[in-house]
């Protein structure tokens, strides 16, 4: 159990973490590289300006951590509890969400080129000013989110995400 602990430029490298609790730890500028999190507690962690490089998250409680500013490159984000998780102005290059809860997170002005979200619950998520060029969102659902038509330009979706963002835009189909 490390909650509520705080540190600066923590660096870990080819680790596994399994069912560790670390809610509302506050590490700035952490740098990961080939981590591994197994059923761990991460909800409500501050990692702003984070740095995670090929880093596997499956079954974590990441409900409200901070993501912000953060850069992910080849990560992986499987079957995770992320409601209300903030990944603002972040860099996600390669990176998967599946079978993830993001409900009402907050991806504005994050750089999600690449990125795929599959099978995920993305109601209510805050995607303004995001770069979706290339972003799939097929089979997730997005009712309810937060985007501009000009955002969604390049974003790949399927038919009934198309129809019901046509809805939003004003459009009638007939």
């Amino acid at each position: 159990d490390f909650s509520d602990r705080k540190a600066a430029s923590v660096s870990l490298r080819s680790s596994r973490f399994e069912r560790v609790r670390l809610a509302r730890v506050r590490l700035r500028k952490l740098d990961l590289d080939t981590v591994a999190f197994l059923g761990c507690d991460m909800a409500n962690a501050d990692w702003d300006e984070a740095i995670l490089d090929k880093v596997e998250m499956d079954e974590c409680r990441m409900t409200g951590i901070v993501l912000a500013q953060a850069s992910l490159k080849e990560c992986a984000f499987r079957s995770c509890e992320a409601k209300m998780a903030n990944f603002r102005s972040a860099r996600l290059k390669k990176t998967r969400f599946s079978g993830c809860s993001l409900r009402n997170a907050d991806f504005q002005g994050a750089d999600l080129r690449g990125a795929v979200f599959e099978e995920c619950d993305l109601r209510g998520v805050q995607l303004s000013f995001a770069k979706l060029e290339g972003t799939v969102l097929c089979g997730s659902a997005i009712e309810d989110v937060q985007v501009g038509v000009d955002d969604l330009r390049g974003a790949v979706v399927d038919a009934p995400q198309a129809a019901y963002l046509a809805g939003l835009m004003g459009l009638v189909i007939r």
